[in-house]
């Protein structure tokens, strides 16, 4: 009979086992403590790679639902500042309603047109209005990436100055349509002439000429032989070529040196000639015509009369800058601008009266009052036109409204369902999870206690063999 000591299967076996047990025992405690099924690379590598892919996907939702969430206050910045627009086309359609009451005095009319061009000035400031810097009604197209995907949703430009043109101004028949200006004198040696034409326009537009050299001082011809002509004492002095779109040309003036007048011209903001006159001085001699619009001179007879609508004359005694031209040539002027000599605002009440307060009323002659839009007589009639626009316009932002919360919701439903999925595979069933450490706890305890029984008949049977050794020792003695 063979006895081996310490060295049982059986013991062997309880040994490794309560190693096992105690290695589960450990993971156990640790997956109860952090909450997690996976506490280390080597509890579930395949699954802490989906993990992190699921984790990533998350992250992009949550930036595409800031960006959703942006986004809505954008268009609900837009929409209450559309409402506000909505008021002020009804006020403005009441008001030019009241002005053409025949009991009304000028005074009323004049507290009408006050309060019409206050409300004009106001929808302006409300087309330039801006969200963190980004125009609310420039008309530009717009982006923003929407979902996890990077799918990108293009918004096209809602421009609010464009749908309250009401587009009013006076039309010249090209035949005897004309207007005086008596009042108006330039002292000044810079000033600026600017003018915002409808289109296919033809003939002079604005001229000061003396009756008795038959010289111009000042012309503007928007159509001579294909050109837009500026003419001075010599005769035609700055050229560029005609056009037939509704533009702003802007001309400035300076004769400072006392020897000859530098002319700049400027068309929509931009510039695009120059050219020097001999002519150093606007001359306002006895002789002189008034200053007019829509027709020339040749001696006392009124001739080259105009073609087309004007839908506004400024004109200041300085000369304007780069900036200032591109910056304000679409505004509507407030007329107390700092050297605004004249300004006749034909897209507004009463086009004759000179806004900025210098009372160089025009006298006209023949000349209609329309909307070049509907090519009907301008007024109250316009905004219906323009409440449509601005209806339409809510309807679109009130569309984008609604996508965009539907594009919220499903974005949190998704971010709900990927949380879920992370926390099936991430998070620790507690009470499985104690379930399983009570096992291993109650294992590692019997795998000690196995191995105490086994450590005990080993030591049993070496006392055995140590008695029967000293017996067979003292037989043999």
């Amino acid at each position: 009979m063979h006895v081996r000591i310490n060295s049982d299967s059986n013991s062997n076996y309880a040994l490794n086992k309560l190693s096992e047990n105690s290695t589960l025992l450990l993971s156990s405690l640790s997956r109860i403590s952090s909450g997690k099924k996976i506490t280390t690379a080597v509890d579930d590598p395949a699954g802490l790679a989906q993990i992190s892919k699921l984790k990533n996907q998350n992250i992009r939702i949550d930036s595409a639902i800031n960006n959703n969430q942006n986004l809505l206050s954008f268009l609900y910045t837009q929409d209450s500042l559309l409402e506000k627009a909505v008021k002020a086309s009804k006020r403005l359609s009441e008001l030019s309603v009241l002005y053409n009451d025949i009991t009304k005095n000028k005074s009323d009319k004049n507290n009408y047109k006050l309060e019409y061009d206050a409300i004009l000035q106001s929808v302006q400031e409300l087309s330039e209005k801006k969200y963190n810097g980004v125009s609310l009604f420039s008309g530009e197209s717009m982006q923003t990436i929407i979902d996890e995907s990077g799918n990108v949703r293009e918004l096209t430009g809602i421009n609010l100055k464009e749908a309250f043109k009401t587009n009013w101004g006076l039309n010249f028949n090209g035949v005897d349509d004309y207007g005086d200006i008596p009042n108006l004198t330039i002292d000044s040696s810079k000033y600026t002439i600017e003018l915002k034409l409808g289109e296919n326009t033809s003939g002079t537009a604005i001229g000061l000429m003396d009756s008795a050299s038959m010289k111009n001082h000042f012309l503007l011809d928007t159509n001579w032989k294909n050109n837009i002509s500026v003419w001075m004492t010599e005769g035609e002095v700055l050229t560029e070529n005609a056009i037939n779109d509704e533009y702003s040309i802007s001309i400035t003036a300076d004769s400072s040196n006392g020897i000859n007048t530098v002319l700049k011209a400027y068309q929509n903001g931009n510039y695009i000639a120059t050219n020097t006159s001999a002519s150093s001085i606007m001359n306002n001699l006895h002789t002189n015509h008034d200053w007019t619009i829509g027709q020339d001179w040749d001696v006392n007879t009124r001739t080259d009369y105009f073609s087309g609508t004007i839908h506004e004359i400024r004109i200041w005694d300085d000369i304007r800058t780069d900036e200032e031209i591109s910056e304000n040539f679409e505004k509507r002027l407030s007329g107390n601008e700092e050297n605004l000599i004249g300004y006749w605002d034909f897209d507004s009440l009463s086009p004759e009266v000179d806004k900025s307060n210098n009372s160089n009323d025009i006298i006209l002659n023949g000349t209609s009052w329309i909307d070049t839009t509907s090519n009907e007589g301008a007024g109250p009639s316009s905004f219906s036109r323009i409440e449509n626009n601005l209806g339409q316009l809510r309807a679109i932002v009130g569309s984008r409204i609604a996508s965009t919360r539907r594009n919220i919701n499903m974005l949190l439903e998704s971010k709900q369902n990927l949380s879920s999925a992370i926390s099936t595979i991430e998070n620790v069933d507690l009470a499985t999870e104690a379930t399983n450490h009570a096992k291993n706890k109650i294992l590692q305890m019997s795998g000690i206690q196995a191995l105490d029984i086994s450590n005990i008949v080993s030591e049993n049977i070496l006392k055995l063999i140590y008695h029967l050794a000293v017996l067979i020792y003292l037989q043999c003695s």
